[in-house]
């Protein structure tokens, strides 16, 4: 950008949503909810997987948050030197195998791999032929 002053607001913006998920992610860690209050978003999730035994109660998943932040990471490592388009891609895959692993089928790995494909073609669209934004070149784009 050529005038500093036209970086400021996505910044501003941008500080604010990382101080913010920071806050939400400490207040989900440490501050337990009262007992008499209803639940509006728990810790745990019934697997109703076998109907012979009863709902069993597991933790919330911290392993997956914990690899998809890390993923986070690395998307932003890489996209300067892979490219926007590409590290996105790769970054919605690894995603969707994180998040959606179990049960996973070629038939269903390559679906994710296909919607990948679909959301980083209407990315290219959306920002390279309606809003005509630059992002990073890479050294595949």
């Amino acid at each position: 950008m050529e005038d500093p002053r036209a970086a400021t607001f996505p910044r501003v913006v941008i500080v604010i949503m990382g101080v913010l998920s920071v806050a939400l992610l400490l207040q989900s860690v440490f501050v337990r909810q009262k007992k008499n209050r209803p639940v509006l978003q728990g810790t745990s999730v019934e697997d109703k997987g076998e109907k012979t035994r009863a709902a069993v109660k597991n933790k919330f998943p911290l392993a997956q948050v914990f690899i998809c932040f890390i993923l986070i990471i690395i998307y932003f490592a890489v996209m300067e030197w892979l490219g926007f388009y590409v590290s996105a891609f790769l970054f919605f895959v690894a995603v969707t195998f994180v998040l959606g692993g179990k049960g996973l089928t070629l038939r269903k790995g390559g679906l994710k791999v296909g919607v990948a494909f679909i959301f980083t073609a209407i990315l290219f669209v959306l920002f390279n032929k309606l809003l005509v934004v630059q992002t990073p070149k890479g050294m595949f784009f």
